[in-house]
């Protein structure tokens, strides 16, 4: 996997010596069966900002207790904070995949992931069966971007057009951008990252062949797009980075909708014509 590039100093090695003491030490704990070290370490990247991010899977008995003294978070030690939460190991296992607890940001986490302790394989075992992405998932998530993309891009763009509100606008392209990003990771079957932290990680590190395209994408969230006309040229070349990529857009004007919703009046029962009209 290719490694981040950001401004600043890498201090990957000193991060990764300092989880390996860590790990060794956790590891000796009864109840612990495996430790993961994510975050930057597993991404291959630490700098000053970043976290020592180890995840210890725990035998559910012992969980309360390891849990007291372990997953303490918000420690500060050596220039480095540290985040070392724990997790049963049961419950992991129990929990389906894609699910509330396997979810797109989790299965992200752990795949970008190092085993530095592992009680009989079974934590390379937990992983290979729940990071999954199965094409029921990729189609439901498909469907929901492209929806994502189209309100915002078409329907709220006009709207706010029409109501004479730029920072609006500027909204509606922010907001449709973010939607082509999930659909791009999706369409690549990439679960989407921490999405706080990390919505342009697949592109900006060059991870996927729609990265290429960045330039346009990018464009909503660092302008200038100062007026009416600079935002409607954005728009613009968003629609035709979406019929590039295969995001196929239902355009219709508001008046199209407008044209269509009256029919649907139109063709409504006589009850609901009763009950709905004034």
């Amino acid at each position: 996997m290719k490694k981040l590039k950001y401004k600043g100093q890498n201090r990957y090695d000193e991060f990764f010596a300092a989880a390996k003491v860590v790990s060794r030490k956790i590891s000796e704990i009864e109840g612990v069966i495996g430790i993961l070290a994510t975050g930057g370490i597993g991404r291959g990247y630490c700098d000053d900002y970043s976290d020592l991010d180890l995840i210890v899977y725990v035998d559910d008995e012992k969980f309360e207790e390891i849990t007291r003294y372990i997953a303490v978070g918000g420690l500060r030690y050596k220039e480095i904070d540290v985040d070392t939460p724990a997790e049963s190991y049961q419950n992991a296992l129990n929990q389906k995949s894609p699910s509330r607890h396997w979810s797109q940001d989790a299965r992200w986490d752990r795949e970008n992931s190092k085993i530095l302790f592992d009680t009989e394989g079974r934590i390379k075992s937990l992983l290979k069966e729940k990071l999954v992405f199965p094409d029921w998932e990729q189609k439901k998530l498909l469907s929901k971007y492209r929806k994502g993309v189209e309100v915002h891009l078409i329907y709220y763009f006009e709207t706010w057009e029409k109501r004479g509100s730029s920072i609006n606008l500027a909204d509606t392209l922010i907001r449709a951008s973010k939607n082509i990003i999930l659909w791009i990771y999706a369409k690549n079957k990439k679960f989407h990252p921490y999405l706080p932290k990390w919505l342009f990680y697949y592109l900006e590190n060059d991870l996927v062949p729609e990265a290429k395209f960045f330039s346009t994408i990018k464009k909503p969230f660092l302008g200038p797009l100062k007026t009416v006309k600079d935002l409607r040229n954005v728009r613009g070349e968003l629609i035709e980075l979406c019929e590039k990529i295969g995001i196929k857009l239902e355009i219709e004007s508001i008046e199209e909708i407008f044209k269509k919703e009256t029919e649907n009046w139109n063709k409504a029962s006589e009850k609901t014509k009763h009950y709905l009209s004034w």
